[in-house]
């Protein structure tokens, strides 16, 4: 499990308008039209890859506005479980992201396998966080 505590410029508010904005294209895609969409604790959907397979199914675990934003994603065999809890602070919105794959045993692996799963996987943690928040700003920017 990966656990990143980051501060940004820029509100919860800011973060959770631009979720609800990404999530309600992501569905109506996935969906195929172009029905309201309501963000909500419980919804599903699944994404299909470039060939029109479904690739990924998505289920939003927990959705409270300003607070905390939680997703399963299951592909290929892979679990993942994604936590975005925000606070505002006087220094911006604090984020704390919370991953986890449940698909993955550290007691299947030697130490040295681990040690370089764990590197990798926060990395890749890192750099996914950066992207989220560089797609935060640009939509705020945008408004």
């Amino acid at each position: 499990m990966v656990k990143i505590i980051r501060t940004f410029d820029f509100s919860a508010n800011d973060f959770f308008d631009y979720i609800e904005d990404s999530l309600t294209k992501e569905i109506k895609k996935a969906r195929n039209n172009n029905k309201n969409v309501k963000i909500a604790t419980g919804t599903r959907y699944a994404l299909k890859g470039r060939d029109g397979t479904i690739n990924t199914k998505v289920v939003i675990n927990k959705f409270e506005r300003n607070k905390i934003y939680s997703a399963t994603f299951t592909s290929l065999g892979e679990v993942v479980t994604a936590d975005y809890a925000t606070k505002d602070t006087n220094k911006g919105c604090k984020i704390t992201l919370t991953e986890d794959i449940q698909t993955y045993d550290p007691e299947q692996h030697n130490k040295l396998a681990n040690l370089f799963y764990n590197f990798m996987y926060h990395r890749s943690a890192q750099e996914e966080l950066n992207k989220l928040a560089n797609g935060v700003q640009k939509f705020k920017e945008k408004r």
